[in-house]
């Protein structure tokens, strides 16, 4: 380590990596904790998505929580509508698969089940997406096409499915993780590069 090393980086005990794993730990509890009224959720993962992009490698920025509260203000109005058409689309999926459930011994049944499911995760990417796209720009639009990047986005939803799936009390945490991941797929779009986004102190990617 040189001595310009010793001057510009913080001095902690667990490394780099972990205080910036910390820190999307803690964007994830500000995530949950505006995603509680449910139509929300696009909200909160927009000023999440946008913490992500504020953070800074060696440790948690200065003003996290007063930021993020101020970014899921400014997301609500048209964060609100995106999160109410996506929970009437959730229930309207999941309506569907209780009645398959209750008419009995469909044949294909888990198959039928299977592409509820997908349908579900796609909702759930595209909401990702949008909120993703509203912290680079500040206003809700459609997310570029990119199937490759909503196809990795895909996965580390449902790794986060199976992980709450596995530990409910996990539910908090992992939103800052898919707030990362979305924010890491824009990246990637804008530098052509493999994702692995790197935090700065700018707002904008």
């Amino acid at each position: 380590m040189t001595g310009t090393d010793t001057v510009t980086r913080r001095d902690t005990p667990y490394g780099e990596r972990f205080t910036l794993f910390a820190e999307v730990l803690w964007i994830g509890l500000l995530v949950a904790a505006g995603s509680l009224l449910l139509v929300t959720w696009p909200a909160a993962m927009a000023a999440g998505c946008a913490a992500v992009r504020r953070c800074v490698p060696d440790g948690p920025s200065p003003g996290t929580a007063r930021r993020f509260v101020a970014d899921w203000r400014a997301a609500l109005p048209g964060g609100s509508a995106v999160g109410a058409a996506g929970l009437v689309v959730l229930a309207f999926l999941g309506a569907d698969l209780r009645l398959a459930a209750s008419a009995g011994d469909l044949p294909f049944f888990w198959l039928l089940a299977l592409v509820i499911a997908g349908a579900a995760g796609a909702v759930v990417v595209y909401q990702v997406r949008m909120a993703s796209t509203w912290s680079s720009t500040g206003r809700w639009a459609r997310p570029g096409r990119d199937p490759r990047g909503s196809a990795m986005l895909g996965g580390a939803v449902l790794v986060s499915a199976v992980c709450v799936w596995q530990l409910t009390v996990l539910a908090p945490l992992v939103t800052g993780v898919l707030a990362l991941a979305a924010v890491a797929v824009d990246r990637r779009n804008a530098s052509g590069l493999r994702p692995g986004p790197r935090c700065s102190n700018a707002a904008g990617a």
